[in-house]
């Protein structure tokens, strides 16, 4: 009967599968874990399974539930299922996310007990989430809140809820919200007990109240277990602690079961997803069966053998050896650059005389790296697809800041103004100081009003009357100008610094965003063309969305380009700190490995996108710090070298950009033979043996391409 079934879609639909693909397809009953690799074709493995199931053993496609974590996912399960199969079968499959399904359980609950509820989610919600905490985070600490950190509480409250962490240990885990215990229970209190009279339920609580549900009632349980006899998970790797109840209880008490996923791409531990409970799946179910699917179908040999070799690091993972049958098609390239600008040149004007630009993708760790590309991209003319971006860049209260300097530096009069930047330069103007200026004549600068304080210190005097002259300078200044004067002169950035050691802000994050706003005041020439080149990269930013598959280079967040393929990927930024994070690498010291192993992973995950021609960049400069390559990509020359698949040896050439372990970065003034001379940037010239430099892995070169 199967071999019919596997000759019926060879002929059918010229859909052929190997001999782990099939074993896949063929199992009807029981718990199933399908651990398939990137490239590995799960989902038509797992459509394929489903129609096996409704053409062989009539199972009615009703009693089937095949479900994911995102709307993307779903959706695509769904098309490709119907666009294969939905001549022969009809609807009735339900192909949905685990929100949507959980949903559709709270409804039904409420619906027969009659309780009101509204969900919170969307800005367009009257009852809206983001509102409701802010105002909750006012109530508690009497402080407002930005939106950055604001994003940070809220996801905070998601993991508490995905990860079912009870509320007595919700200290030991150290979020960066002050209070967020008591933020946490005056939330979860409010959506009970409201003003509104009704039951308020944001994304994650409908995964909790649905959990509740199956498990108080049994009717409900049986309902759905008596339709839902056979439950299909795609992306197994993504699913929280409370989606992974939710889905047992469905699938009880036959167990029918169907999992496909990997857990070397498991990525989303910020949502509360863990490899561990996939670990674990031999010891919930002793029947299980686990099915190893190796082969990838998209990646070039040399892909795929180094990617395997990176992933294999990992030592919390299934062992698994990816393979491919598919030729070489040139070497991993690691591209070692001194400067960002030096890379955002290197990567337009590679792609610039690429003719396909859908089959290229910038892939990057944080949304806010995707900005300055936008804005070379634009510049250059080259078209470009971005799914989502930092919105809250172009809102964001550092640029908000920068404006205010600069705004009042064309109205010194201003006491809004004043009071929206004192505190963000070495004014020393206090609060009792700034009662006193609203009864001064406003005609006048604050400043030569702020002098006739009583009891005014000399020194303080001549600090004001100095910073009368500084905001002057400013106001002549070029857009460019003006950011550096505000960041050093102003001593902006020294105040930030003092802000994110006492609020736990990531500086790294700051220092980007002002230099991100430098790169785009270059070549304006007032404030008002710098504030319209913003407005119109935002705009540009947000009509990208229309440019897929439209002729446009794809620019990605490495966590939203899982399960997309290209024929030529761009990783930038792979420096300490950013991949893998300065968290991870913390918590890797102290003896926990679990971040610095899902940073790997998802680094894994970015290579494995590229069909054809991988790009591996990374900067001797962020930020402008000197910063350390990725250990990613010494572990990639590591397996470079030992595959001996590609020449990556040591090439030492005059005027090569080098970092030296003890000196730091240098340039190569001169090579003979047996020695080398460095003129290093703080160190000045060293002359060295290179022998003795390669032997002890003491040099590393800034530009290698291998």
């Amino acid at each position: 009967m199967s071999i019919k079934f596997f000759d019926f879609l060879k002929t059918e639909f010229n859909i052929d599968f190997n001999e782990k693909q099939r074993t896949a397809i063929l199992q009807k009953y029981g718990p199933v874990l399908v651990l398939a690799t990137p490239g590995s074709g799960k989902t038509t493995v797992l459509n394929a399974h489903i129609a096996y199931l409704i053409f062989n053993y009539n199972v009615n496609p009703e009693n089937i539930l095949a479900l994911t974590f995102s709307k993307a996912s779903a959706k695509d399960m769904n098309d490709r299922f119907y666009e294969t199969y939905g001549g022969l079968i009809p609807d009735g499959i339900k192909f949905s996310t685990i929100h949507s399904f959980s949903y559709k359980i709270i409804r039904y609950y409420y619906y027969i007990n009659r309780i009101n509820y509204q969900l919170i989610e969307g800005n367009r919600s009257r009852y809206n989430k983001r509102s409701i905490l802010q105002k909750i985070y006012r109530r508690v600490n009497r402080s407002n809140i930005n939106d950055d950190k604001l994003d940070e509480l809220s996801n905070s409250i998601s993991f508490v809820k995905n990860l079912m962490i009870n509320f007595k240990d919700i200290n030991d885990y150290k979020f960066q919200a002050k209070n967020f215990d008591k933020i946490y229970k005056t939330y979860e209190d409010y959506k009970k007990n409201n003003e509104y009279n009704m039951i308020l339920l944001d994304f994650d609580d409908m995964l909790i109240e649905a959990n509740n549900i199956l498990e108080k009632n049994q009717y409900i349980l049986k309902k759905y277990q008596d339709q839902y006899k056979y439950v299909m998970m795609d992306e197994g790797q993504d699913t929280s602690l409370i989606q992974n109840k939710i889905i047992e209880k469905i699938a009880l008490p036959k167990n029918n079961l169907f999992i496909v996923c990997d857990d070397d791409q498991s990525i989303y531990g910020f949502r509360g997803a863990q490899p561990k409970y996939l670990l674990d799946f031999k010891e919930r179910y002793n029947d299980a069966k686990i099915i190893f699917m190796e082969q990838n179908y998209r990646s070039s040999k040399n892909i795929v053998d180094i990617s395997n070799k990176v992933i294999n690091n990992n030592s919390i993972r299934y062992p698994k050896m990816m393979f491919t049958v598919n030729p070489e098609s040139g070497p991993i390239k690691i591209v070692k650059l001194k400067t960002e600008k030096e890379q955002l040149d290197y990567v337009v004007n590679s792609i610039k005389s690429d003719e396909y630009l859908d089959d290229i993708a910038i892939l990057y760790r944080n949304n806010i790296s995707g900005i300055g590309l936008a804005q070379k991209l634009y510049e250059e003319d080259i078209s470009f697809y971005m799914k989502d971006y930092h919105r809250n860049f172009f809102s964001h209260w550092v640029l908000n800041d920068i404006l205010n300097f600069v705004r009042f530096s064309y109205d010194d009069r201003s006491i809004p103004l004043l009071q929206a930047i004192y505190t963000k330069f070495d004014s020393y103007i206090s609060k009792k100081e700034l009662e006193f200026l609203k009864e001064q004549d406003v005609t006048k600068s604050v400043f030569d009003n702020l002098v006739k304080y009583p009891h005014m210190k000399a020194f303080k005097k001549r600090n004001l009357k100095r910073f009368k002259k500084d905001f002057k300078k400013l106001k002549r200044k070029s857009p460019l100008e003006a950011i550096r004067f505000i960041r050093y002169d102003l001593k902006y950035e020294e105040r930030l610094e003092g802000y994110s050691e006492l609020t736990g802000y990531s500086m790294e994050n700051l220092r980007y965003i002002l230099n991100t706003l430098e790169g785009i005041s270059e070549d304006t020439y007032s404030m008002e063309n710098f504030v319209d080149k913003l407005n119109n990269l935002k705009r540009i930013m947000h009509e990208s969305r229309k440019n897929r598959k439209n002729g446009a280079v794809t620019l990605s967040t490495l966590h939203s380009s899982k399960g997309l393929e290209f024929k030529k990927v761009f990783i930038v930024d792979l420096i300490e700190g950013q991949i893998p994070t300065k968290e991870s690498i913390k918590r890797e010291a102290m003896g926990d490995s679990l971040a610095l192993e899902e940073e790997r992973r998802l680094c894994y995950v970015g290579m494995t996108r590229a069909k054809e021609k991988l790009e591996m960049l990374t900067v001797g400069y962020k930020n402008n710090e000197e910063v350390l390559s990725s250990r990613f990509i010494k572990e990639i020359e590591k397996c470079i070298l030992e595959n001996k698949k590609v020449s990556c040896s040591p090439s030492l050439k005059k005027d090569s950009i080098v970092r030296h372990k003890k000196f730091g970065l240098g340039m190569i003034k001169d090579i003979n033979d047996s020695m080398i001379i460095i003129d290093f940037d703080k160190r000045g010239e060293k002359q060295l043996s290179i022998d003795m430099c390669i032997k002890r892995d003491l040099l590393e070169i800034i530009k290698l391409d291998c």
